[in-house]
């Protein structure tokens, strides 16, 4: 691809430039979570951003590395490669770390040591010259004063240390890929993070699923395997064959699903009750007509 080409993207489709939408339908839908870690989906349409606002805010764009969960759109491509949002994130990872509190105060002690080694070297090289002994012995005594006030075992010191450190961390299920991160740590007294997607792993799952069993009670299902899938009859197994069609959610291999969490959830549902080649043979059906869904409504019509 090269800026300028136009794409045409639909539901599961990862987007393999940064794009402007041209044209898409109503309620699409992207998954944002490579560049912002947030599980739910942004809607996309194609009205221009307002002036100023950055990039990553604009409804008329979407990312390189990013996936269609709903909807279909046309769209021009403006950066590819390292130019694009994701390849400027992993040039800026790739680019030199900047040094630990461990490593500053570690490489601060290491130049105080050795002013003060080229210090008592030059006052022993002053002392021995006056008292008049010959040249080897001055030679040999200043090396030995100023090699003395070299701490040999500092380096040694520090990582037994640390590594002490990490074996206690690992005690508590942390894990430490960098040594001088513990001293890092140690200093940390509030730790702020974002919740879905790195406390939690963001996704949902049906649990149960109510509805009237015969006028004036309700039933409630929460073993699907125990749905039948050509029961005509039960409103559970005709919910849960209306809950899987859906074209936000894309079955890609066991346990692999693209689409928002809502409808991956009852995809799993139905794969749960089918397995995987009764969820896609449910989802092969013919689509007439849809009416996407909307948080307005709270319904999607299929």
């Amino acid at each position: 691809l090269l800026p300028g080409d136009v794409v045409f993207l639909k539901s599961g489709d990862r987007i393999p430039a940064d794009v402007r939408i041209l044209w898409c339908t109503d309620g699409m839908e992207v998954d944002n979570a490579a560049l912002t870690g947030e599980s739910i989906p942004e809607p996309r349409d194609p009205s221009t951003a307002e002036e100023g606002s950055p990039p990553s805010h604009a409804r008329n764009l979407a990312f390189y590395g990013t996936t269609v969960v709903k909807g279909n759109a046309t769209a021009v491509v403006f950066f590819i490669g390292d130019s694009t949002f994701l390849g400027k994130i992993a040039s800026s990872i790739q680019s030199a770390r900047s040094k630990s509190t461990l490593e500053i105060q570690i490489e601060h002690f290491v130049h105080l040591i050795a002013v003060v080694a080229i210090i008592v070297g030059v006052a022993s090289l002053i002392a021995t010259s006056v008292s008049g002994h010959d040249l080897g012995e001055i030679i040999s005594t200043s090396v030995g004063a100023l090699f003395a006030q070299v701490p040999e075992g500092l380096i040694p010191t520090v990582t037994i240390s640390l590594m002490i450190a990490s074996q206690k961390m690992s005690d508590r299920n942390v894990l430490v890929r960098k040594l001088d991160a513990v001293e890092t740590l140690g200093c940390v007294s509030v730790v702020c993070s974002d919740k879905t997607g790195t406390l939690t792993k963001g996704d949902m799952t049906l649990r149960e699923m109510v509805y009237f069993a015969k006028p004036g009670s309700m039933s409630t299902d929460t073993d699907f395997a125990k749905t039948n899938p050509k029961d005509d009859v039960g409103l559970g197994s005709k919910m849960l064959r209306a809950a899987v069609r859906n074209n936000a959610t894309v079955v890609q291999g066991p346990g692999n699903y693209t689409g928002s969490p809502t409808e991956v959830a009852l995809m799993k549902a139905g794969v749960e009750a089918w397995g995987e080649a009764g969820a896609k043979e449910v989802m092969g059906t013919d689509t007439l007509y849809e009416i996407p869904f909307d948080s307005a409504n709270k319904y999607m019509f299929v």
